[in-house]
This record gives structure tokens, C-alpha cells and sequence, in this order.
């Protein structure tokens, strides 16, 4: 029981922790609603790095913690999309097409458990979770910039264009995913027929 909850869960769950403070300082808005949202979301994608290099460097690396990790970063990262949806930054189609890809996965990670097979990070993941990462960051980083005056000029579209690069390498990693899981079915049915 002592190992559950270590200090690398206690960090990766602070995404969790943080996310519904996140949505209420972008939607309560102003120069500083905004700007600590964009704090908050700095340090989703700080804790996602590091948590990871403490586990490893403290030996707590758990199961929890390989739950955790992706729970967490799909919450936070939610929680942003959720709020630039509210405030039209971005469109509903590209935010749903980044839910599904999320759901598409976890639904393959349970499909590919029945083969009794774990359905490991691939590549494309861990680049859709950088793009993800610094695209929400960034974008974030524009809207605080527009409240405190720094910037004059509409970022909306740039916030969409942003958004259409983070929606096509989320679905480039979906369509990995089900390569993945397709060679993994391929597979299991050669092991069947023999």
C-alpha cells in the first residue's frame, strides 16, 4: 500500500487536481484569469515531463502511475479544449475528431488486453502528446498575451490554424494506433491457426 501513492503519482495527479482550476481562471477571463491559466497549462505539460524522469529515478514506478499518466494528461488537456471551444477559438469538429482519437485508443488498449497483449506507448502517441503539449500552450500563451494588451491583432485564426496541425497529427496517431492493433489481431489468428 505504501507504494500506491508516491511522489511521482502525487505530481502526475496534480494535472487531475489542476484542471478544474484551469477552466474556471480562463472562463472567469480578464488580464488575470487568463494569465494564470496559461500558467496552469505550462505546468500540465512540466509535471507531464518530469514525473515520468522522477518514477525512473526514484524506482517508483507503479501500475498506478502508468494509469495515471495518461488519465491525466488526456483530463488536462481536455480542459483546455473544453475552454477554447466555449470561447470559439477553436471549432467543435476538431475538438470532437481529438476525443475520439483518445477513445479509439483506449478502446484498442482493452481489445488488444483480450489477446493478452499490452498495447505499449507507439511513437506516433508520444509526438501527438508533444504537438498537443506545445500547441495548447501556445495558444494559451496568444489569448493571455491578447488580455493583457500585448498583442492587438485577432489570434483566432491562428489559435484554428494551430488547432487543425494538433487535430491532423492526433489522427495520424489513431490511424498508427490501428495499424498497431491490426498486426496485434494478425497475429493472435496466425498463433490460433497453428
Amino acid at each position: 500500500m505504501m507504494n500506491i501513492w508516491t511522489f511521482a503519482n502525487g505530481i502526475t495527479g496534480s494535472r487531475i487536481v489542476f484542471s478544474p482550476v484551469f477552466i474556471v481562471c480562463f472562463l472567469w477571463g480578464g488580464p488575470f484569469g487568463k494569465s494564470t491559466a496559461f500558467l496552469i497549462a505550462c505546468l500540465f505539460e512540466i509535471t507531464d515531463i518530469v514525473d515520468g524522469h522522477i518514477a525512473r529515478r526514484r524506482r517508483e514506478v507503479s501500475d498506478l502511475g502508468k494509469l495515471l499518466d495518461p488519465f491525466a494528461d488526456s483530463i488536462s488537456r481536455f480542459s483546455i479544449f473544453l475552454c477554447l471551444l466555449a470561447e470559439e477559438y477553436v471549432p467543435v469538429w476538431m475538438v470532437a475528431l481529438v476525443f475520439y482519437r483518445d477513445a479509439l485508443v483506449s478502446y484498442l488498449r482493452v481489445g488488444a488486453a483480450t489477446y493478452a497483449v499490452v498495447m505499449s506507448a507507439r511513437l506516433s502517441g508520444k509526438i501527438k502528446a508533444v504537438v498537443q503539449g506545445f500547441g495548447t500552450v501556445f495558444i494559451t500563451f496568444l489569448i493571455a498575451c491578447r488580455e493583457l494588451g500585448w498583442v492587438t491583432w485577432d489570434i483566432r485564426q491562428i489559435a484554428y490554424w494551430a488547432m487543425a496541425v494538433i487535430t491532423v497529427v492526433t489522427l495520424w496517431s489513431a490511424m498508427d494506433y490501428l495499424y498497431g492493433f491490426s498486426t496485434i489481431v494478425s497475429r493472435n489468428g496466425k498463433t490460433s491457426d497453428s
